[in-house]
């Protein structure tokens, strides 16, 4: 038989516009992953909004599997909390990114990093930061803290930063972020993601990784894994786009961008829905 693996985006995708899991599609994933089917997500979310968000979502069920954190950067089994693949960026290149996205004067990013020897809460994962250059990045940080008590730390200089750096979010206006996309962009060694806020359309993101990371490469290795024969994708924005090249069946939701949807084999109103009439 077959073994299909399903792994579906959350914003703008799996959640609804409050960004929130309703409890009737937690109750139904649970079902079907209580039955062995495999399920899991693929976000550019850290593991704290995660775990909250699926706070419904029982990962001990046979068919939970490990979850692709960070657009891919981090793999982390849920159950046991153990991360079992991370994309490090050396620090020569970190400082190339940091150098490039504040060129402009107008953009700051958080910087996130493992800190396997101090760990927050039992989680290593910990965010950065030396200026808040713009409301979008305090309502991020100020949202994050009261919502998911998420770690952040103030720096002087990308020497404070401890442990491993894997990760690069740059928050302000479109104008903004974009610039710092093209500085970005010719640095060796990384890549990168830039879109818009699934909420708030006047608010766009730019993610920098080591190249070695993408939801492409997450999905496969969640394939390897689990011993998955097929791979059915779900998403709704340009960060998803990569993860469609890996998926047998890609499917994007009716909210989703042009390019999403252009590139999708299918369309879907309800992730869920779609996973159960696909079984059948």
């Amino acid at each position: 038989m077959k073994k299909t693996l399903f792994i579906s985006d959350l914003d703008g995708t799996l959640l609804n516009a409050q960004a929130n899991l309703p409890a009737e599609a937690a109750r139904r994933i649970n079902r079907l992953t209580g039955q062995g089917v495999m399920i899991t997500y693929a976000t550019a979310r850290t593991v704290r909004s995660v775990s909250s968000i699926l706070g419904e979502i029982d990962f001990t069920l046979p068919g939970a599997c490990p979850a692709a954190l960070m657009n891919g950067v981090l793999v982390r089994d849920m159950k046991t909390g153990e991360y079992i693949r991370a994309a490090v960026l050396d620090r020569d290149k970190a400082q190339a990114v940091l150098d490039a996205v504040t060129a402009g004067g107008d953009a700051e990013p958080f910087i996130y990093a493992l800190d396997r020897d101090t760990p927050i809460a039992g989680d290593p994962l910990i965010t950065c930061w030396k200026r808040l250059a713009n409301d979008a990045m305090r309502a991020f940080m100020d949202e994050r803290i009261e919502r998911f008590g998420k770690p952040f730390v103030h720096i002087g200089s990308l020497g404070d930063v401890p442990g491993e750096i894997v990760y690069f979010a740059v928050i302000g206006s479109k104008e903004a972020v974009t610039a710092a996309a093209e500085r970005v962009g010719g640095i060796a060694g990384t890549k990168y993601a830039c879109y818009r806020d699934a909420y708030s359309p006047s608010v766009w993101y730019l993610e920098v990784f080591d190249e070695s990371a993408s939801k492409k490469n997450a999905a496969e290795f969640l394939r390897t894994i689990t011993g998955a024969d097929e791979l059915v994708c779900f998403g709704d924005n340009h960060n998803d786009l990569p993860m469609f090249e890996a998926a047998d069946v890609s499917v994007a939701v009716e909210n989703a961008v042009g390019e999403v949807k252009a590139a999708a084999d299918s369309v879907t109103d309800d992730v869920v829905k779609f996973i159960e009439e696909y079984l059948q």
